[in-house]
Parts: structure tokens; sequence; C-alpha cells
């Protein structure tokens, strides 16, 4: 069986006393949530509108496909019921069902390409995520490792993690070594202020001018 390094990272950080888990060879030990820097950092918001927007313009894409093939499979009904007439000769009958068998193959056609065109967009919207979120993640970590060299800290312990168990990886942390908020000021100190809101015009002031 497999050892859980970080099980084992916080067990041997458990087994410290106090004043060594504060202070260790002129380091401190600090926390940090990272899942919640990372729900709080501002371009995880606007990353995600972005993805949203892409996956709205999928479904419109696919939505389209389907009301074609919708039409296709109208179409079809209205010529196989066509087909049988009993006025028509066999001729006739023949042309018909050559014009049916190549509306199914033009089904066919269509629901593949539905399923082709769900399948290569659902791919592309999961890299675009992944990307995303490891792009992220690489700026959240080179802020912290910045913040830990400029302020002295020895380690920096996610506790919004959980081992393999389902274990928290960080047992018990004191709030003052808790350095998320300060995390997520860093990150945040470049935001985009939010447009400001077009003032409100009175409507009766208005219909007096």
């Amino acid at each position: 069986m497999k050892l859980n390094i970080t099980a084992v990272f916080t067990a041997a950080l458990i087994a410290l006393d106090p004043a060594a888990f504060a202070q260790v060879s002129g380091g401190r030990i600090v926390t940090v949530d990272l899942n919640r820097v990372f729900n709080d950092y501002y371009k995880t918001a606007s990353s995600t509108a972005k993805l949203k927007e892409q996956a709205e313009t999928y479904n419109k894409e696919q939505d389209e496909l389907l009301a074609q093939f919708r039409k296709l499979s109208d179409e079809l009904a209205k010529l196989q019921e066509d087909q049988e007439k009993p006025e028509y000769t066999e001729e006739v009958r023949a042309q018909k069902r050559k014009l049916v068998k190549d509306k199914l193959d033009e089904i066919k056609g269509k629901e593949a390409e539905i399923q082709n065109y769900r399948r290569s967009h659902t791919d592309l919207l999961q890299q675009a995520t992944q990307r995303m979120r490891t792009g992220i993640i690489k700026e959240i970590q080179e802020v912290i490792a910045k913040e830990a060299r400029d302020l002295g800290y020895l380690y920096v312990l996610d506790k919004s993690g959980a081992t393999l168990n389902g274990i928290p990886t960080v047992v018990y942390s004191q709030d003052a070594l808790d350095i998320t908020e300060d995390i997520t000021k860093v990150l945040n100190k470049n935001a985009p202020k939010p447009s400001p809101e077009a003032p409100k015009t009175d409507k009766k002031e208005h219909e007096k001018k």
C-alpha cells in the first residue's frame, strides 16, 4: 500500500511541540485556504464568466443542429406516409422509397454530426477550464511563494485540502497563522473597478422639461 505523503507530513507536524510549530529555524509555519483564495480571486470570476459565455455559444450551435435534425425527421415522416399511396404506380413507389432511403441517410449523417459536435466541444470546454484553473493556481502559488520569501515563512500549508481518506491535511491551526486574506488582498489589488451605474432620471422631472 502506498503511503500518503501529505498525511505523513501532517502527522509529523502534529508531533511538534507548540513552540516548534510556530517557529522553526527562524521561520514560521502558516496556513492558507487555497480553495477560498481561488474562489475570491477576481480573475476566477471573470474567467468563469467567459467560459460560461462560450458554453452558451456551444449550446446555441447545438440547438441549431438539433432543429435541423427535427426538420429532417418531419420530412422523413411525410415521405414515408406518401410512399405507399395506392394511386402510385410501382415505378413511382420505387422513386418514393429511394427518397425515403436518401432522407434516412441524411438523418444518420446529421445524428453523427451532432454527436461529434457534442463530444468535441465538450472536450474543448473541459480543456479551456483546465487551462484556466492551471493558470490561476500558478499565479496564486507565485504570490504565496513571494510572500513566504519576503516574510520569512518556512512552510505554507493548504488547509482546504484533504487526504485520500477524507481527513483534513491540517487538523488544527491558529487563526493568527492564517494568511488567506493577505494573499487574497495581494491578488486582488489590481482588480478592475466596477463600472459606475448610469444615474437614474426622474420620470416626472423629465416630463416637466
